[in-house]
């Protein structure tokens, strides 16, 4: 496997950059052509439907930004790593998960499973 930190280093890259353009870069680098996410509320499969969840996810929470909240588990072609986004004055919603990772020969995310470790209660 490529470096473990830099996998997890473009993924994040991806969800937090808000320009376009440059998220559908960073999207390509981060996953493999038919690279795939899903966790209970969202899911994607190749570039164009990624960087569309990405942006409809930034759209429900504008100025978030996720910062890696653990270390690096990685085994085989394996990582497992938490996040937190969330939490400060500007964005006060706190909001924690833990995604499970698949990494392709290529070094880039071939799927991507997440869970929501802390979340405000649903109203």
């Amino acid at each position: 496997m490529s470096n473990a930190n830099e996998v997890v280093v473009r993924y994040l890259a991806a969800w937090n950059e808000p320009e376009p353009k440059r998220r559908r870069e960073l999207v390509a680098k981060a996953w493999t052509d038919d690279g795939t996410y899903v966790d209970a509320a969202r899911d994607g499969k190749g570039h164009d439907s990624l960087d569309a969840m990405i942006a409809t996810a930034q759209g429900h929470f504008p100025g978030y930004r996720l910062r890696l909240a653990s270390g690096i588990e990685a085994h085989h072609d394996y990582l497992r790593f938490s996040w937190v986004a969330g939490g400060t004055a500007e964005t006060p919603l706190y909001i924690k998960g833990t995604d499970f990772v698949v990494v392709a020969g290529d070094g880039r995310i071939k799927s991507v499973v997440g869970f929501v470790d802390a979340a405000p209660a649903r109203g």
